[in-house]
């Protein structure tokens, strides 16, 4: 996928891979369309999203495939992602609960590291040298069968990057499949944003992603002045991210971790 880069990708891949089909955008698409795209022209009995700041440690990917063959309710399954230091990269997630959410906006889990709520969205608790089921785990090394992804469908592209991959595991549960992390197999991921280094325009897609996740997953369950009240407090919940980030003091209380 090269998705109007700058580069002459297609050539390149062309001359050094050219069993290789590319899909090459013209104009930039957001996260959920390219991989749809890619998703799209794929064939196989599995669908790889790989981000393109990750490298697989060497037979990551069969190792991946191997664990899907033996076990046929996993819908999807992800290597461990690590730090370029060598050091886990925490990439599992449990589904957010409206207390977990008004915790991480007034940065308990900085000023209450170990709090009960945003400690369970987070799995702190998760042992990540264990081969376990999970209830989210995110899409940058994300490896899903094809009966899965025929029966949920891909990545909903009215969601920014941001909870694209925590809504792709909400459907893939809600359908009955089984999400994994294979701890033996291994993926170095470069990225990963904390909330203190989004720009304004990130900022805004970010609260953007968690007011669809509410109102597709959540709102239906609840009570119309219940979601009102959410709404609102997402909404002044960015307008004080937003201030925040324009005098630069979300660096320094999000320093050093991860809150998306």
């Amino acid at each position: 996928m090269d998705d109007c880069s700058q580069e002459d990708i297609a050539a390149q891949v062309a001359q050094h891979f050219p069993d290789v089909y590319l899909v090459n955008n013209t104009t930039r698409q957001s996260y959920p369309v390219t991989n749809n795209q890619g998703i799209a022209a794929a064939d196989g009995r599995y669908v790889m999203l790989l981000n393109d700041d990750v490298v697989l440690a060497e037979g990551a990917l069969d190792r991946v495939v191997e664990f899907l063959d033996r076990h046929e309710q996993a819908g999807a399954a992800s290597p461990k992602l690590l730090n370029p230091d060598g050091t886990v990269q925490p990439c599992v997630r449990r589904f957010p609960t409206l207390a977990a959410a008004l915790a991480q906006s007034f940065y308990l889990h900085r000023l209450w590291p170990g709090n009960p709520w945003t400690s369970r969205y987070y799995a702190t608790d998760m042992d990540h040298s264990q081969t376990q089921p999970v209830s989210s785990i995110g899409t940058t090394a994300y490896v899903m069968r094809r009966e899965c992804l025929e029966q949920v469908g891909g990545l909903d592209e009215s969601f920014p990057i941001n909870f694209s991959d925590l809504d792709l595991n909400w459907r893939i549960g809600e359908a009955g499949w089984q999400i994994w992390l294979v701890a033996y197999a291994e993926a170095t991921h470069k990225g990963g944003q904390t909330m203190g280094r989004l720009s304004l325009p990130q900022l805004r897609d970010y609260h953007r992603g968690m007011l669809l996740m509410y109102r597709k997953h959540y709102a239906p369950r609840r009570l119309f002045l219940i979601n009102w009240l959410v709404y609102l407090g997402i909404a002044v919940r960015f307008l004080l991210k937003a201030i925040l980030r324009i005098v630069g003091l979300d660096r320094l209380l999000a320093h050093g971790a991860q809150d998306s």
